[in-house]
């Protein structure tokens, strides 16, 4: 799902690596933003069907991304792959996943994933994410994760951007995790629910 330029800013691709610089807006609104993926390779039906009402409301309702996480996680208890999902306060699903299967590797395993999201979400989850986190459309993904945690009331002003983005792009010290010296818990539901990376 990196291959959208666009979308890739705000889903944590591209955007997190220091050699890129993202745009100062993914779209002049979330409208262009919807027409922009609808012109990617591989839309199934039901997404367009979803991005022909968000044209219309300028906004993706939440029961067209819960019905395409419903369809999602039906496809992969179908495939061996069954989750378990809890939505957090903004609406955004955080996903719990089962172990591997004895015998079942990694790349068996996100091969179904894949496959079940190309007839199901698609990129749904992208656009619902940017909309709920991001509404501004801010180009760089990390900037708009901040401000999102900012408003929260997760961190203040002491704690900078910049240190927020060379936690991202830096490697701790050895013996530290990246998210250890930042001023919340990174793996909490509320800022999991400012995280664009988050699938």
């Amino acid at each position: 799902m990196c291959a959208l330029l666009a979308i890739a800013a705000l889903a944590g691709c591209a955007a997190n690596k220091p050699e890129f610089t993202p745009p100062r807006k993914l779209a002049g609104s979330f409208e262009e933003l919807v027409d922009q993926t609808l012109a990617l390779p591989g839309i199934n039906d039901f997404e367009r069907e979803v991005y022909r009402r968000a044209k219309e409301t300028g906004r993706i309702a939440q029961a067209d991304y819960d019905e395409a996480y419903s369809m999602l996680s039906a496809c992969l208890s179908e495939g061996g792959e069954p989750i378990m999902l809890r939505r957090l306060k903004n609406g955004i699903y955080r996903i719990q996943t089962t172990p591997l299967s004895p015998g079942e590797s990694l790349e068996q395993a996100m091969d179904v994933v894949s496959a079940c999201q190309r007839t199901t979400t698609g990129y749904i989850p992208e656009l619902f994410k940017i909309q709920q986190i991001n509404p501004e459309l801010i180009g760089d993904s990390i900037e708009a994760e901040y401000r999102c945690l900012e408003q929260s009331g997760l961190i203040r002003e002491e704690y900078s951007l910049e240190e927020f983005r060379k936690s991202q792009h830096e490697p701790p010290p050895p013996g530290k995790r990246s998210t250890d010296d930042m001023p919340f818990d990174f793996y909490s539901d509320e800022a999991q629910s400012c995280l664009l990376g988050m699938m």
